[in-house]
């Protein structure tokens, strides 16, 4: 049903892990089933729920008893997404880390709980709210739930059904601005685009747009992130050309992010100059160099 539809990291993630132990059907995807097969141990308690591993290495899960089920579900996922992913203590990891732990959970448990390779087995209706209601009765999660699952969804079909269309259609480059290439900004300028269905705080993408002498001339660009970026609208980022900037075209050293212009010029040549960072690599790369320089304090 949908053959545009691109997977993100953590969603590849999900499925795989759901495929190797044998989590195929959305009845499958309970506490029970999980725990078992994915070897966790869970305890309901009338505390917040929370997860841990033993020193020998042990996983617990303990599940607040005094909610709901479909919320002690919801819980139990969020919680398995720290165990499986997650390394160190909340209690005293720093406050980004523990910011940026939260959404990763938050995303798992939507891809957990309405994984793309069960749903795309069944046929849904043509109609936007009966299908809705259809994800939300096969997957036993709340509407509003599914329906921002199934908006996410018909995004991501949509904008890969225009991928290629832009690239053979379009013969010139067009910017956020207005301009085309026969009059380009002198300077890089850079927007960011908020998805209303996100669990980010800030944008999920950063467009960077480069100008011809930037592109030509320096080998890395630093990229301000203490800047406040212009926002860029949905329709916009659609009638964009762009290609997109990979983790390895980052390099992160002393919270300076930069961007290595050298490699995107000799995977594209100079005819592209727009560019999409997905704010999940940025964020993992000033991770890794936060870890770096605390090794050394």
């Amino acid at each position: 049903m949908f053959i545009h539809y691109t997977k993100t990291h953590l969603e590849q993630f999900v499925e795989e892990l759901y495929i190797a132990h044998s989590i195929l059907q959305p009845e499958d995807i309970t506490i029970p089933k999980l725990s078992e097969e994915l070897n966790v141990l869970v305890n309901y308690a009338p505390i917040t729920s929370r997860a841990y591993e033993s020193a020998t290495g042990v996983r617990y899960i303990l599940l607040d008893n005094r909610t709901t089920p479909m919320k002690q579900r919801f819980d139990f996922l969020h919680e398995l997404c720290h165990i499986l992913r997650h390394a160190g203590n909340q209690t005293v990891l720093p406050a980004p880390f523990i910011k940026a732990q939260e959404e990763d959970a938050e995303k798992f448990v939507l891809y957990a709980t309405m994984p793309f390779f069960m749903l795309q087995s069944y046929k849904l209706s043509d109609v936007y709210y009966t299908a809705v209601h259809q994800i939300s009765a096969l997957f036993g999660v709340p509407t509003d739930m599914a329906k921002i699952r199934f908006d996410q969804i018909l995004r991501r079909e949509y904008e890969g059904e225009l991928w290629p269309v832009r690239r053979k259609e379009r013969a010139y480059t067009f910017y956020p601005t207005g301009e085309t290439a026969d009059h380009v900004s002198e300077h890089p300028v850079i927007f960011a685009y908020y998805d209303p269905y996100s669990t980010l705080d800030g944008p999920d993408q950063l467009i960077i747009c480069l100008d011809p002498h930037t592109l030509s001339s320096q080998s890395e660009w630093m990229i301000p992130l203490e800047e406040r970026f212009q926002e860029m609208e949905l329709d916009t980022l659609r009638n964009l050309e762009y290609a997109p900037a990979a983790r390895g075209d980052l390099v992160c050293f002393d919270g300076q992010l930069t961007l290595q212009l050298h490699q995107l010029v000799h995977r594209y040549g100079l005819s592209k100059r727009n560019f999409v960072l997905q704010m999940r690599d940025v964020e993992k790369i000033l991770e890794a160099d936060q870890s770096t320089v605390r090794r050394f304090i």
